[in-house]
C-alpha cells in the first residue's frame, strides 16, 4: 500500500494520486551508491525516521518495512511538494539546448554528483528508453539519484519468451544497438548485459530501470553484446532468419565488430517480412481509433510521453525553403488587358499575393455513425491601390481536428479545440505579422488544457478520455504557420515540386524512424500506428506540438485532412486527378472538396474524412522593380 503524505490515506502501489484527497502521488526510486567504505543507507540516515532528506520534501513510502528484505525491495520515496519543479530542471534543460555541454565546468552542475549525467546527457534523445532523473545529491557518505521507478514494468526476458514475433524480436536487437552506441561515451553499456536492468513499456520498448556505471572506463567489446543476444536466442522459441543466427555468431566469435553492420543485418531481416499500411492497405486494428468499441486506452496506449528533440525539432523541415532563382516558373497570370492566362518566363522577379481562397467539407464516411471531425476556416482580404499598382493583404486561419475517445467524446474534444483556438487566437494575434513561436505553443497548451480539464473532472480514463489531433495553418500575406499535433496532416502541391506531405505523423513508427530505427522495423510494430501526441489526454508536460514557419514563393495548394483522406497514400495516388487542376484560379474548390471526399469515401470510407484547401497565388511584384 501506498501512505499519501498530505492525508495518511492507504493507497494501492498503482495509483498516481490519492483515492481521498486527490493529490498526485510522484514516486521516485532511491538509488544508493555508498562511498567506499560506507554501509548502504538505512533506517538512521532518514530524517524522522521518514524523510530522505533535510527540506523534507522526499517521504520514504513505507518505512517501517524497509529494511525487510533490504537486499532485493528498492527503496521508493514520495514527492511531498509535487507542485514544485525538479531541482535539475535547470540544467537539463540548458543540457536540452546544448547536447556537447561539459557538467564539470557548467555552473549549474555545480554539487551534481558524476553518476547523474548519463541520464540527464541521454533523456532528450533517448527517452522513455532512459529513465526519467528526478534529483540528485551528494554526502561524505553517499551519492543518492531520485529516478523513476518502472517496478511494475514487464522484465524484457519474460517479453521476449511470451512474445512469438520475428517482427518484434529484431526490433527488440536493433533497438540494443541504438542503446549500446548511447551509452558507450558514458561508460553504461554492461547495463544492457545485467537482465534486470531492462524492461518493457506498454508500447514494448525496451527500457532501462538504472544505468550501471561500469568499473573500467573503456567501451566494451560488442562480444559480450553477442553473448547477451545469444542468450536471448536460446532462451525464445522464436524462429529468426539465418542471418541473424550467422551475425549472432559472428559477434560472439569476435569477427564482427561494427554496430553500422548489425544494424544493417537487422534490417535486410526485416524486409523479409511484410510491412502492415505499406502493401495491401492500412489493417483493420489503425481504423479503430475513434471507434466506439476499441479497447486501446489512449491515456496509455496510444500516447507515449515524447521528448524526442528529432520530433520537436520537425520545424526545422522546412517545405517551402526554395532555391532564390527557382521561385518563379511557368505561373498562371492575368495579362494587362484581362484577357486571360499569360505564360511568365522563367526568371528571377519579387513576387505579391495575387489571391488567397480556401474550402472545407467533412463527411461521416461509410463505416461510421457519427462525425467526430470538426474544422474551421476564415480568409480576411484588404485591397490597398495607389500610383504604384495594387496590393492585396491577407490573413487567414484554418484548423481541422479529427476527435478520439468512444461515443460523443471525440466529437466534443474536436469541437472544444478549434472553439479554444480561435477564441485564443482572436486576443493574441494582432499586428502586421504571425504570432511567435511562444504565443503558438501558448494556443496550443490552452486547447489542451480545455479538454484535459473535462477528462479530469469526469475521472475518465482510457477510451472514456477524450481527445483529438490538430493540424492548424496560420497566413499573414506570404508568410505561413504550420502547427501540428497527431496524424492530421498537411500537405503542399506547387507545379514544380508536386505533392509533398509537409507534416510528421505524431505516431510510434515515425518516432522510432526519428530516432535512428529503419522504417522496416519501425512500420513492422503491431503499435506503429498509434498515436504519441494528441491534444486532452494529458497534461501540458507531455506535449510536444510541431510549429513550423515558411515563405510562400511558387502558387501553392495546401491541403489540410484528416486520416479518413490521407490513408493508404490516397492522395499521392490521385495527385494529377484531383489535385493539380485546383491550383488553376479558375478551378472552383468547393468543388474540389467535394470530388476529394467523394474519393475518399469511394476508397477508403473507414473513418471520418475532412479536409480544407487553401489555395495562394501569386503574381510578380511589378512596382518593386519600376520604383
Amino acid at each position: 500500500m501506498l501512505t499519501c503524505p498530505f492525508c495518511e490515506f492507504e493507497n494501492p502501489d498503482s495509483q498516481r494520486s490519492c483515492e481521498q484527497c486527490g493529490q498526485p502521488l510522484e514516486r521516485w526510486r532511491v538509488i544508493d551508491i555508498p562511498a567506499p567504505g560506507a554501509p548502504a543507507l538505512g533506517l538512521a540516515d532518514l530524517y524522522d525516521d521518514k524523510y530522505l532528506d533535510s527540506d523534507r520534501r522526499y517521504r520514504l513510502t513505507n518505512p517501517s518495512a524497509a529494511l525487510g528484505a533490504a537486499s532485493s525491495t528498492p527503496w521508493v520515496v514520495i514527492d511531498c511538494q509535487p507542485e514544485a519543479d525538479s531541482p535539475l530542471q535547470d540544467l537539463q534543460a540548458a543540457w536540452l539546448e546544448n547536447p556537447t555541454l561539459d557538467p564539470t565546468v557548467h555552473p549549474l552542475a555545480v554539487g551534481v554528483p558524476p553518476a547523474a549525467y548519463p541520464y540527464l546527457a541521454l533523456q532528450a534523445d533517448y527517452f522513455p528508453a532512459i529513465p526519467e532523473l528526478h534529483h540528485a545529491w551528494q554526502t561524505p557518505e553517499r551519492t543518492l539519484l531520485l529516478i523513476e521507478d518502472r517496478a511494475i514494468w514487464l522484465p524484457f526476458s519474460t517479453g521476449w519468451i511470451a512474445i512469438d514475433d520475428p517482427l518484434q524480436h529484431l526490433q527488440w536487437l536493433f533497438e540494443t544497438t541504438l542503446l549500446w552506441q548511447a551509452l558507450a561515451p558514458w561508460q553504461g553499456q554492461a547495463t544492457l548485459l545485467n537482465p534486470q536492468r531492462l524492461t518493457l513499456n506498454e508500447n514494448s520498448l525496451i527500457c532501462l530501470t538504472e544505468i550501471d556505471a561500469a568499473e573500467s572506463s573503456s567501451p566494451l567489446p560488442l562480444q559480450a553484446l553477442g553473448r547477451m543476444w545469444q542468450t536471448l536466442l536460446i532462451s525464445g522459441q522464436t524462429e529468426l532468419p539465418l542471418q541473424v543466427q550467422t551475425l549472432v555468431d559472428g559477434l560472439v566469435e569476435g569477427t564482427i565488430t561494427d554496430v553500422e553492420q548489425m544494424q544493417a543485418t537487422l534490417a535486410e531481416a526485416a524486409q523479409d517480412y511484410s510491412m502492415p499500411g505499406v502493401e495491401g492497405g492500412m489493417p483493420a486494428w489503425v481504423d479503430e481509433y475513434n471507434d466506439t468499441d476499441s479497447t486501446s486506452d489512449i491515456g496509455v496506449d496510444l500516447l507515449i510521453k515524447e521528448t524526442d528533440r528529432a520530433i520537436a525539432k520537425e520545424a526545422a523541415i522546412d517545405p517551402f525553403d526554395l532555391e532564390v532563382d527557382a521561385a518563379f516558373d511557368t505561373q498562371e497570370l492575368t495579362d494587362d488587358d484581362g484577357n486571360g492566362p499569360i505564360e511568365a518566363p522563367t526568371m528571377v522577379l519579387p513576387m505579391k499575393l495575387a489571391l488567397l481562397d480556401d474550402a472545407g467539407q467533412s463527411h461521416v464516411g461509410q463505416q461510421r455513425h457519427h462525425n467526430e471531425d470538426w474544422f474551421f476556416t476564415q480568409t480576411q482580404l484588404h485591397r490597398v491601390s495607389g500610383p504604384q499598382g495594387t496590393i492585396l493583404r491577407a490573413k487567414g486561419l484554418y484548423i481541422l481536428c479529427d476527435g478520439m475517445g468512444g461515443h460523443a467524446s471525440g466529437e466534443v474534444a474536436s469541437q472544444l479545440a478549434v472553439r479554444t483556438l480561435r477564441e485564443y487566437l482572436t486576443q493574441h494575434w494582432g499586428g502586421d505579422r504571425l504570432p511567435d513561436h511562444d504565443t503558438l505553443t501558448q494556443a496550443v497548451v490552452t486547447a489542451n488544457q480545455a479538454i484535459f480539464d473535462i477528462n479530469q473532472s469526469n475521472a475518465t480514463s482510457g477510451v472514456g478520455r477524450m481527445g483529438t489531433t490538430l493540424v492548424m495553418v496560420l497566413v499573414h500575406n506570404l508568410s505561413v504557420a504550420v502547427v501540428h499535433v497527431g496524424d492530421s496532416r498537411l500537405y503542399g502541391y506547387s507545379k514544380r515540386l508536386g505533392l509533398r506531405q509537409l507534416t510528421l505523423d505524431h505516431e510510434v513508427g515515425q518516432r522510432e524512424i526519428n530516432r535512428g530505427v529503419e522504417p522496416a522495423l519501425a512500420y513492422a510494430r503491431p503499435d506503429a500506428y498509434q498515436l504519441t501526441q494528441a491534444l486532452g489526454p494529458r497534461g501540458k508536460e507531455d506535449l510536444v506540438p510541431s510549429i513550423a514557419y515558411h515563405e510562400i514563393t511558387e502558387d501553392t495548394l495546401l491541403v489540410l485532412c484528416s486520416d479518413g483522406l490521407s490513408d493508404n497514400d490516397l492522395l499521392e495516388r490521385h495527385t494529377s486527378s484531383h489535385l493539380a487542376g485546383l491550383l488553376s484560379a479558375k478551378a472552383n474548390l468547393s468543388d474540389g472538396v467535394a470530388q476529394l471526399i467523394d474519393l475518399a469515401n469511394e476508397k477508403n470510407g473507414h473513418d471520418n474524412i475532412t479536409t480544407i484547401l487553401v489555395r495562394i497565388k501569386l503574381q510578380p511584384d511589378l512596382s518593386t522593380i519600376t520604383s
